[in-house]
C-alpha cells in the first residue's frame, strides 16, 4: 500500500498533498541549502541546448505525417526526452544555483521528480520497441517482426500507453537532493532507505539495459557480418554511422540504467552521483543530436522549418525531391542520393527510416 501513497497518483487524489509517513521534513532541513552555481549552470546550459536543438526535430517528426509505426515511436520518444530534460537538466540547474532540495518546496520537487521517473520509464519502452524496430528493417525474418504489422501495431500502442500511465501516476517519484546535485527515489530526509526502493524502476532498468544491449549487438552483427564488404561508399558510410551511433546511445541508456541501480543498493561517492546525472542528462539530449547529424530526412525538414526557401536558394540548399525535381526542370545541377540499398537475400533496407542515417 505505501508504494500506491508514495505516488504521484496518491497526490492527485488526496488534495494535492504528500504522505507525511514518509514525506515529512524536519525543520532543520527545510532551511539547509547547499548551492552550487558552477554545477547548476552546465547542467542548465546543456539542458536548455538539447532542448532548443530537439524541438525543431519534434517539429519535424510531426510534419512527417507518416504513419509508420517508426515515426509514431519517435514522436512519443521525443515528448518523454524533452520532459525528461526538463526535469533533469534545467530544473537541476536551477536547483543546483538556488541550492534548493526536497524539503524546500516537497510538493513540486515531488511532482517534477514523478514526471521525471515517468518519462524515463516510458522513454525506456519507446528506445527498446525503436532498437526492434531496426532490427525488422535490417532482417524482416526478425522474431518480433508481427509487432509492427498494422494489425498488431495499434494494441502494441495501447500497451505503450498504459505502460506511460503507469510510469507517471503509480510509481514512486523521485526527490532532488543539491547536496549531491541528483534525483533519488530516498528524499534524505533520515527514514529507512528501504521504504523508498522502487522496483518497478529496477525492473525497468534491468530490462533497458540487457534488452537495448542484446539488440544493438544483434544490429551489428547483421551489418557487419551478414552484409560483409561493400565496394559503395554511401553503403560503409551508412553502416559505418549507424554502428557508431547505436553503440552510444546503447552505451548512454545502459550506463544510466544500471548506475541508478548501482546508487540504490551501494554508496557511492559524490563524483560517480553527479556522472550519473550528466549520463541521464546525455541519455536524452543524445537522441535528438544523433537525428541532426545522422538522420537525412529529419535533418533536411529541420533545415526546410528553420531556414526560409528564398534564402536556401541563394546558397543552393535544395532540400527534398520536390525542390530537387524543380531544379532540374529548371536546367540546374542535381543531387541524387539513395534512400535504400538491397541486402543479401535481395530485400531493401529503408535506412532512411532508421535514426540514424
Amino acid at each position: 500500500m505505501s508504494a500506491l501513497q508514495m505516488s504521484l497518483y496518491h497526490v492527485l487524489t488526496n488534495s494535492f498533498t504528500l504522505w507525511d509517513e514518509a514525506y515529512d521534513c524536519p525543520r532543520n532541513l527545510t532551511t539547509l541549502k547547499f548551492e552550487r552555481p558552477v554545477l547548476g549552470s552546465f547542467f542548465l546550459f546543456f539542458g536548455v541546448m538539447f532542448i532548443v536543438l530537439y524541438i525543431p526535430c519534434f517539429l519535424a517528426i510531426v510534419q512527417k505525417k507518416s504513419r509508420a509505426p517508426v515515426y509514431q515511436i519517435m514522436f512519443a520518444l521525443a515528448i518523454f526526452d524533452i520532459l525528461s530534460l526538463s526535469v533533469n537538466s534545467v530544473c537541476t540547474g536551477i536547483f543546483d544555483i538556488l541550492g534548493i532540495s526536497f524539503c524546500h518546496s516537497p510538493l513540486i520537487i515531488f511532482c517534477l521528480g514523478a514526471i521525471a521517473g515517468g518519462s524515463w520509464m516510458a522513454g525506456c519502452l519507446a528506445c527498446v520497441m525503436l532498437a526492434i524496430e531496426r532490427c525488422v528493417e535490417i532482417n524482416p525474418q526478425f522474431p518480433l517482426e508481427f509487432l509492427f504489422r498494422k494489425s498488431v501495431f495499434p494494441f502494441v500502442r495501447i500497451l505503450m500507453g498504459m505502460y506511460t500511465v503507469y510510469a507517471y501516476l503509480f510509481v514512486k517519484g523521485l526527490t532532488f537532493s543539491s547536496q549531491f546535485s541528483c534525483w533519488f527515489f530516498d528524499p534524505l530526509i533520515g527514514k529507512d532507505p528501504l521504504l523508498y526502493h522502487s522496483y518497478p524502476h529496477t525492473i525497468n532498468n534491468f530490462a533497458v539495459g540487457i534488452a537495448t544491449t542484446a539488440l544493438y549487438i544483434y544490429i551489428s552483427y547483421r551489418l557487419i557480418c551478414k552484409f560483409g564488404y561493400t565496394t559503395s561508399m554511401w553503403l560503409y558510410k551508412t553502416k559505418r554511422q549507424i554502428l557508431f551511433q547505436a553503440i552510444t546511445l546503447c552505451i548512454f541508456h545502459t550506463a544510466a540504467a544500471f548506475i541508478y541501480e548501482y546508487m540504490q543498493f551501494i554508496e557511492v561517492t559524490p563524483v560517480i552521483i553527479i556522472a550519473s546525472q550528466f549520463i541521464w542528462q546525455w541519455s536524452n539530449g543524445a537522441v535528438c543530436l544523433a537525428y541532426l547529424i545522422f538522420n537525412r530526412t529529419i535533418r533536411n525538414l529541420v533545415v526546410k522549418i528553420m531556414v526560409p526557401k528564398s534564402v536556401r536558394k541563394r546558397f543552393g540548399w535544395y532540400i527534398g525531391a520536390d525542390e530537387h525535381i524543380a531544379l532540374e526542370e529548371a536546367g540546374g545541377p542535381t543531387l541524387s542520393a539513395g534512400l535504400g540499398t538491397v541486402n543479401a537475400v535481395g530485400g531493401v533496407i529503408k535506412f532512411d527510416n532508421f535514426m540514424f542515417n
